[in-house]
């Protein structure tokens, strides 16, 4: 099963990798989007680097009398080239990611005398389950972002702000998830770098360096360093490459083109990339619906020009998004849009050379590059029932700040580092990415049909986006109300 068909199974762990360094030395500075909001006293010295962080460093010792903390992971299988495991390992094996998962672990465990265990399962059943019968069986679940909202608007799942020993202003846990995902003063899902794969499941460009000398392409990532990749930019490179290779007069798999993208998910990333939010969230609890209006319009009708254009190949199939990776590590597309995951699985012997991109901006104006998520992310949430919420609180903010120090750069030097990108300007678009990840409350706890609307439209070619929004908006009201009355309920 490729890492892509796992996507559901993959936790969502956005971070700048600025001038991380290896495991076995000094750990990296704290990346940029994970800076901590509190500035304490007490804090101050784990929130200025991660050199000296750990859980002793920061919080107070434990005996918890060798209790049992239980993670209900997702079921899902090898990740491809990737490593399987994810949150316990039985022994050092000397591969640098299991190790330092271990060792992570034997750090909490014998500072806590503790059991970190895990196990995989459906947690749209297993929790409320567990949470109804008050069973202790799972102190921590992640999984799939659209069956943990789910467990939040089933009343399953504990607010961050009220679990004891929890902080999620600190920068062991995601900054953009804390901003996004609290409202009201309340929080139900979270991210942090306690499940390790999250940096390969983000949406991302590529382009083919060779493709781009040949036919005269301008310097993108001199247009990205200076602001100026817009979406009308990347039209205009995308549309100085195209050849019917073969000569059959009939453009296919076989064919050289500008862009080469699976069709909705690639539209529904551009638009999140140029502002579009389905929903805007008042502080009384209200809502505006906000995927309708003359500037998605636009956006509509840009993406959908370029999309259906003699220089793009699309698919809608998405069990063949492997097929249009390898074609562009075949040379056959200036530009792919796809996931950093391709780059680590089909791209390590790609005989050109290729560069990393952000999406394009919608214009100049545009105050940053957003990235989006995959749409088989993963969220962390605290199951209710639990009887001692301390002790879930203290080891699993242990295991946060853990997972920082020990595992985060351990996975930058073996996936991304060593495996991924091939010069220092990719590396320079990698913390750009990361650094503009877009986690939105409105696609979290989404209507699908509405949500992903500008993608459902481009599939068929369709401009028509006031009948189709207000043809989707009755469902997301309905949507939205409900997932506030959670938020603003009693």
């Amino acid at each position: 099963m490729d890492i892509r068909r796992l996507a559901a199974s993959a936790a969502v762990c956005l971070f700048s990798l600025a001038a991380l360094l290896s495991c076995g030395e000094s750990a990296a500075e704290t990346p940029a989007s994970w800076s901590a909001a509190a500035d304490t006293a007490a804090d101050e010295t784990a929130a200025e680097t991660t050199t000296a962080l750990s859980a002793a460093s920061v919080l107070p010792a434990a005996d918890y009398g060798g209790r049992t903390f239980m993670i209900l992971g997702r079921e899902y299988a090898k990740l491809g080239d990737l490593p399987s495991y994810e949150f316990t390992v039985e022994s050092e094996t000397g591969d640098l990611i299991n190790d330092v998962i271990f060792q992570r672990n034997m750090s909490v465990e014998e500072r806590y005398n503790v059991k970190i265990a895990s196990s995989q399962g459906d947690a749209s059943s297993l929790i409320p389950k567990s949470v109804m019968s008050g069973d202790d069986a799972y102190q921590l679940a992640w999984a799939h972002v659209s069956t943990m909202s789910g467990l939040v608007l089933k009343g399953s799942l504990a607010d961050y702000y009220t679990v004891p020993n929890i902080d999620i202003t600190q920068p062991w846990w995601n900054q953009l998830a804390t901003d996004s995902l609290t409202v009201n003063g309340r929080c139900y899902l979270q991210m942090n770098y306690i499940p390790f794969t999250g940096v390969l499941l983000s949406h991302c460009l590529y382009y083919d360096q060779k493709l781009a000398a040949d036919y005269g392409v301008s310097d993108l990532y001199g247009m990205v360093n200076g602001g100026t990749w817009t979406f009308d930019r990347f039209d205009t490179e995308a549309r100085k490459v195209s050849a019917d290779l073969n000569g059959d007069g009939v453009y296919d798999a076989s064919d050289l083109y500008g862009i080469i993208a699976s069709h909705g998910t690639s539209a529904v990333a551009m638009g999140v990339a140029m502002g579009v939010v389905p929903v805007d969230v008042h502080d009384d609890g209200s809502f505006t619906l906000t995927m309708g209006g003359e500037k998605n319009q636009k956006i509509l009708e840009m993406v959908n020009s370029l999309m259906h254009s003699d220089c793009a190949y699309l698919i809608t199939d998405y069990s063949k998004e492997n097929d249009i990776a390898k074609m562009f590590a075949a040379g056959q597309g200036l530009f792919y849009s796809g996931f950093l995951t391709d780059s680590y699985q089909f791209f390590r012997d790609k005989t050109d050379d290729y560069g990393l991109l952000p999406f394009p901006k919608y214009d100049e104006a545009q105050e940053k590059y957003i990235t989006t998520v995959t749409g088989g992310t993963g969220l962390l949430g605290v199951p209710l029932g639990q009887s001692d919420f301390a002790f879930t609180g203290m080891i699993t903010e242990a295991l946060a700040i853990e997972s920082l120090s020990r595992v985060y750069p351990a996975v930058y030097e073996t996936v991304v580092e060593e495996k991924l990108l091939r010069d220092e300007d990719s590396k320079k678009m990698f913390d750009i990415l990361m650094d503009g990840m877009a986690i939105d409350f409105g696609r979290t706890f989404k209507d699908a049909a509405y949500s992903d609307l500008l993608g459902d439209l481009c599939v068929k070619n369709s401009n028509d986006l006031t009948s189709a929004e207000a043809k989707a908006a009755k469902s997301a009201e309905k949507q939205y109300r409900k997932v506030l009355d959670v938020f603003y309920g009693e």
